[in-house]
């Protein structure tokens, strides 16, 4: 499995056709956000009611500005169209497991 690339023209789109959505800002320089994105795939398979996505912030700058990114990894959860997780920083696949279930459960 993969992340979808998601770019200013396909955000919109792919938030709204699905239910859960995480996304992962990084930029290919970040050794960091390379070993989070290996957390994201090794969890993918268990969340299939998620849909996991990553956007480039240095191609996709206006994103990365419009969402307040500073840092990089940065993730984001959503869930209906709405921000439920923000947060910075690679996290490991238990925290991370722990997030996606709270996120099931946030209404």
């Amino acid at each position: 499995m993969s992340l979808v690339e998601l770019t200013s023209a396909s955000f919109d789109d792919f938030v709204s056709e699905h239910h859960y959505v995480v996304i992962e800002f990084g930029a290919q320089w970040c050794a960091p956000c390379k070993d989070f994105q290996q957390v994201l795939l090794a969890l993918q398979p268990e969340y299939k009611d998620f849909s996991f996505a990553s956007i480039d912030i240095d191609r996709e700058s206006d994103l990365a500005k419009e969402f307040d990114v500073m840092s990089v990894p940065s993730i984001l959860i959503i869930k209906q169209g709405v921000i439920v997780y923000a947060g910075a920083g690679a996290l490991s696949v238990e925290v991370f497991r722990d997030l996606l279930n709270q996120a099931r459960v946030v209404s």
